[in-house]
C-alpha cells in the first residue's frame, strides 16, 4: 500500500470541505499516480476528489449505508483494503486523517507532497516515526516539495 497525501509544513491536510491551498501541478501529479489503480479513502475525501477519479477503483469507508456513485462502499479499513487488494492493482490510501492513521502501519511507501507557504486547517496528517522510513526521492517543484518514503 502507498500512502499519498499533500500537506502544509505544519502537516495540515484539510480545511472544511477541501484543502487550504490550490496547487494544480501537485493535484495533477496525484491524479496521475492513482490513475487506473485502487484507492482507499474516507467519504469526505471522496466527496472532495471523487469527481476527478473516474479511472480509479474507489473504496470508500463510511458508516452510511447509502451507496456512493463511483465507489464501492466499505464499513471498515479491513474490508476496503481486502477489496482493493483483490483488484490486483496498486493500492493507495488517500485520506483523510483517520484513514491515514489506520493505513500508515499497512504501507510500505508514502508519496508526500509538502505545499510551500503558510496554511492552516482543521485536519492534520498523523505523526509517524521517521526512523522507520528512508527518503528514497526528493523533488523540488514551484509550489511543493515531493518526497517518497520507503519503509526500512
Amino acid at each position: 500500500m502507498i500512502i499519498i497525501s499533500a500537506m502544509s509544513k505544519d502537516k495540515f491536510i484539510g480545511s472544511g470541505d477541501g484543502m487550504p491551498w490550490n496547487v494544480p501541478e501537485e493535484y495533477a501529479q496525484f491524479l496521475r499516480f492513482v490513475d487506473g489503480q485502487a484507492v482507499v479513502m474516507g467519504r469526505k475525501s471522496f466527496e472532495i476528489f471523487g469527481q476527478d477519479m473516474k479511472t480509479t477503483e474507489n473504496f470508500v469507508i463510511t458508516r452510511s449505508a447509502d451507496g456512493i456513485e463511483g465507489a464501492t462502499v466499505c464499513g471498515s479499513i479491513e474490508e476496503a483494503v481486502e477489496k482493493a487488494v483483490a483488484t490486483g492493482k496498486t493500492v493507495f490510501s488517500a485520506g483523510g486523517g483517520s484513514i491515514y492513521d489506520q493505513t500508515i502501519p499497512l504501507a510500505d511507501t508514502m508519496y508526500l507532497s509538502f505545499i510551500k507557504g503558510d496554511f492552516t486547517g482543521d485536519t492534520k496528517f498523523p505523526e509517524f516515526d521517521e526512523n522507520e522510513w528512508d527518503v528514497e526521492k526528493r523533488e523540488d517543484h514551484a509550489g511543493f516539495e515531493f518526497v517518497v518514503y520507503k519503509r526500512k
